[in-house]
């Protein structure tokens, strides 16, 4: 019998390759290179080589690709023909907005894939639209305004400071620094500014909700049916007293950053049944609004003043390297890295069978 022939495909990083960052010029006083690798990019060819590496143990015949290329990753499709594809794509030719339309090629060319479809991609990544959703659903999510050069500030004068401020369309908490917490309207303008002209897309505005930062991975039980790992917290023991706690970009990502060692995940997080139940509920319920498939990450932040929890975002296809947020949520549930590696995949095969099985 053949093996199944899956082909892991990953956005190709723009690094080595040296660029001035955003980080660079966004963080005045903050000493840091400007030509560094960009690792929220770079992490994904390792994901995706020990993502092979899994697959191959499990019997399956693989194939790595770095897509960069829209006509070369269609290309690529037609030569190989993989039965599957474990979408590790998340962006192309280093613009996060075009993550969606990897998934859509995927779906033009009528191969069964890993995680969400174009769709939710789309949903998600736009903030405004998210959120909207999250509203539409009874989801508590922070209020919120876009905020664009034509615009100005007047949707954001209904909010109360201090609030956060955000690229519309990115992820990965790309945008997101020491100075995204202003508190009045001129930094507000300032920050706005700010994303305008690094990022040439409008920002998000949100009400900044002091307390607990928490996250929920769900992993597919079934078609449109979910299971949440336990619930992770990020504990901010290490940041200055008079730093706003935020998960900022260097938080996450670059390890040598101050910001970095200050922000340690807990998992299982301590929390009581009476936080922990209605978390995980409203995960749930987040993951259903967005339509995400085979597996997710819901932020939230519970507020210190009256325990008001909020959702922030719902992360489709989130990071699953080996030291990533999810899989550690997923190990605490007694599973292995292989072993949720394997359910994705099994996850998109049931789906492949149930679309073929249809009249």
């Amino acid at each position: 019998m053949t093996a199944m022939r899956v082909a892991i495909v990953y956005n190709q990083p723009k690094c080595p390759a040296p660029r001035e960052h955003w980080l660079s010029r966004s963080q005045p006083g903050t000493v840091i290179e400007e030509t560094f690798k960009d690792a929220s990019e770079c992490g994904v060819v390792e994901q995706a080589r020990l993502i092979e590496d899994v697959l191959r143990s499990a019997g399956y015949d693989t194939v790595l690709y770095g897509a960069n290329v829209a006509g070369s990753l269609m290309e690529f499709l037609s030569r190989e023909h993989p039965d599957l594809i474990f979408n590790c794509c998340e962006s192309l030719g280093g613009n996060a907005s075009l993550e969606m339309n990897v998934a859509a090629l995927f779906e033009i060319a009528g191969i069964p894939f890993t995680g969400s479809p174009a769709l939710t991609l789309g949903m998600a990544l736009n903030k405004d639209l998210a959120k909207s959703l999250f509203v539409a659903n009874g989801i508590p999510t922070p209020p919120w305004a876009v905020l664009s050069p034509h615009r100005g500030l007047d949707h954001a004068r209904r909010l109360e400071f201090p609030l956060i401020v955000k690229p519309l369309r990115e992820d990965a908490s790309i945008g997101i620094g020491a100075h995204s917490i202003v508190d009045g309207e001129p930094e507000l303008l300032e920050r706005a500014r700010f994303i305008w002209r690094e990022f040439r897309q409008p920002a998000l505005a949100e009400e900044f909700i002091e307390g607990r930062e928490l996250n929920v991975a769900v992993l597919a039980d079934g078609p449109e049916q979910f299971v949440t790992l336990p619930v992770s917290e990020i504990v901010f023991d290490g940041y200055p007293d008079h730093q706003r706690k935020i998960l900022t970009y260097e938080a996450k990502w670059i390890k040598d950053s101050p910001y970095y060692t200050s922000t340690v995940p807990r998992c299982p997080a301590e929390l009581c049944g009476e936080l922990a139940d209605p978390i995980r509920s409203l995960a749930v319920d987040a993951a259903a609004a967005v339509q995400l498939r085979d597996y997710g990450r819901i932020d939230f932040r519970v507020r210190s003043s009256d325990g008001g929890i909020f959702v922030l975002e719902a992360n489709p296809n989130p990071d699953i390297s080996s030291d990533s947020g999810f899989i550690r949520a997923a190990q605490a549930s007694g599973r292995t890295y292989a072993g949720v590696i394997l359910e994705i995949v099994e996850s998109a095969r049931s789906r492949a069978r149930e679309k073929d099985h249809r009249p």
